[in-house]
Formats: C-alpha cells, sequence, structure tokens
C-alpha cells in the first residue's frame, strides 16, 4: 500500500501547497481521503489512474476537504462507471456533498453512479469497519475539531495507515494510530504559534507525541500554513523531539510506501 499526498496545505494553503488530501494506492485500486482542489488532475499529476478509483471518504464538511468533489464527479464522466462510486461520510457530511453535487447537477449522472454510505463517528470502538474491499479495510473514529469529523484508519494485509485530518489533540487520534506503520498528522502550527492558533487544531509537536503514545512506527506531517512549513528541518524537529521514529514533512504529490 502507497501514501500519496494529493495537498499538504491547510485551509488558507501556501501558495505552492494545494489543500489537503490523499490516496490510498493498493494491487486493487485506489481510495480517496478527503477531496480538495481537482482530485482527477492531481492523481493523473502523481502517476495514478483515476479509472481505478474504488471510493471517497470525506472526513468532515469544511470547504477544503469538500469543494473538489465535484470536480472529481465531473472529470469521471468521460469514462463511465460499471460500478457505483462509494461515497463515504457522517450523515451531516453526507448532506452537504448531496446539495453541492446536486448545484452542479452532477448527483444522478448515469456515467457516474454513486452510492452513499454514512459512516458512525466511532467505528473502531465497536469493532467492525465501516467498508471492507477485498483485502482493504477502513474504520473511523470522532476527532477534535470544530466541525463533527472523523480520522482513518485503513488496514490492508498487515499494513496500517492512520489519517487523523482536522483535529486537535486527543485520545480518538491515538487510538487511530494504535501500532501503525504511518500515522499521517495534521500539523498546522509550529509550537510557536500555540498561544494564538485556532481550536481543533495540532502543532508538530502534537503530532509527535500522538504517535509516540500510539507506537507509530513513521510519522508524516500535513496540513500547513505558510509560516508552518517556511523552515520544513525545524518543523520536524519539533516532532521529533518527543517521537522516537522517523518524522517526514510532507511533499506535494509525494509518494510514501507502507
Amino acid at each position: 500500500m502507497d501514501v500519496i499526498l494529493l495537498g499538504t496545505g491547510a485551509a488558507f494553503p501556501p501558495p505552492d501547497r494545494e489543500n489537503t488530501s490523499l490516496a490510498l494506492s493498493w494491487e486493487e485500486g485506489l481510495w480517496l481521503l478527503d477531496a480538495a482542489a481537482s482530485p482527477h488532475r492531481r492523481m493523473r499529476e502523481a502517476g495514478l489512474d483515476p479509472a481505478r478509483l474504488k471510493g471517497v471518504l470525506i472526513t468532515h464538511a469544511h470547504p477544503d476537504h469538500l469543494y473538489g468533489l465535484p470536480s472529481l464527479i465531473h472529470c469521471l464522466i468521460p469514462q463511465p462507471r460499471r460500478h457505483p462510486l462509494p461515497i463515504l461520510g457522517l450523515s451531516p457530511v453526507l448532506e452537504t456533498a448531496r446539495a453541492l453535487l446536486e448545484a452542479f447537477g452532477l448527483e444522478e449522472r448515469p456515467e457516474v453512479p454513486l452510492r452513499w454510505v454514512s459512516v458512525p463517528p466511532a467505528s473502531l470502538q465497536g469493532g467492525v469497519p465501516v467498508w471492507r474491499e477485498g483485502g482493504m479495510r477502513f474504520w473511523t473514529e470522532a476527532v477534535e475539531h470544530s466541525r463533527p469529523c472523523v480520522g482513518v484508519r485503513a488496514e490492508c494485509a498487515d499494513r496500517v495507515v492512520a489519517y487523523t485530518s482536522d483535529t486537535a489533540p486527543c485520545e480518538g487520534v491515538e487510538r487511530l494510530a494504535e501500532g501503525s506503520d504511518l500515522l499521517v498528522h495534521e500539523a498546522t502550527y509550529r509550537e510557536s504559534a500555540r498561544e494564538r492558533m485556532h481550536a481543533g487544531h495540532s502543532t508538530a509537536e502534537d503530532a509527535g507525541r500522538a504517535a509516540e503514545r500510539a507506537g507509530s512506527d513513521r510519522l508524516l506531517l500535513v496540513h500547513f500554513l505558510e509560516e508552518t512549513v517556511r523552515d520544513p528541518g525545524a518543523l520536524e524537529e519539533e516532532a521529533a523531539a518527543v517521537f522516537s521514529g522517523e518524522v517526514m514533512v510532507g511533499t506535494e504529490l509525494g509518494r510514501y510506501p507502507v
């Protein structure tokens, strides 16, 4: 399984970064976690075939994690799908997503049939994955943000990836990431900006501490403001000060094998 970062920026991203979203690629296909910018174009820029897309999971209904969905559906029309495309999310998130597609006349395109799948906020605690397909399984866990939001745990064979989406430090993140091979964690702020950071977000140090407590092997930082990632080395050092594993600062279209 590979993690491909289609974007690494926060809601107000640096000029050279798109909003955060990522693709999971394995031998059976692709899954998209959040939909920013033009997902179809970004997948192609990363060398991925959008025709292999198996589904989309939207973590929450803030614009930077959702606004690319109409563009994705529109760009899939020239390659009609034989099977419905699952779109997973919390019920209120799906309501927003459906309204957005309806505004563009894209919810009922016969070339791209959709399957809307409401997920629970804490499937990990219930022990039942929200989606199972071949060798891939997904769980969701509520994280702490300004709108209802879930993080995602993906397991493929014996590999585990956790993605926090937007969150403040919370137990949900540690449950998602327990024993993970790779934790993709937001680092919207540097520690020096803690006093003025918005609620529902984390610093690189917060991310490192969560990875250490969860026993993750590697930590991949994403969701940056321009000032946060101005010095990537310092950002990496901040997380590494509290995490004993490998720390990486996410790069645009970066591919990270798991």
